[in-house]
């Protein structure tokens, strides 16, 4: 859905996930909250050590901000969206860490 303007990777998998991560290849990560293996919340700390410079994401359908609060506070989160999620609002989800990343570049 968004690869007419970012390279899109995906994973199945927790063991492809962190494939990924350790490539550190990944500016944006995009995690869903509930999976088989690991919760987000574990995940993002994860790709936080990993990847500290990438800009992470959580989805979830489940979470309030007080059960994120302290990836949040620490930045292990940088943002965090309910499901459903809606494409235009995904979009501007990931012009806006386009735009941190950018910034941190700079």
């Amino acid at each position: 859905m968004f690869s007419d303007q970012y390279d899109v990777r995906t994973a199945a998998t927790l063991s492809e996930a962190r494939r990924v991560l350790a490539e550190c290849s990944a500016e944006i990560i995009i995690s869903d909250q509930s999976m088989p293996e690991i919760d987000g919340t574990e995940f993002l700390r994860e790709a936080a050590a990993m990847c500290p410079e990438s800009f992470r994401i959580l989805l979830t359908g489940q979470v309030s901000v007080g059960d994120v609060l302290e990836e949040v506070s620490t930045g292990i989160i940088h943002l965090f969206e309910t499901k459903p999620w809606r494409e235009e609002r995904m979009r501007e989800i990931l012009d806006r860490a386009s735009t941190v990343l950018d910034r941190r570049i700079r």
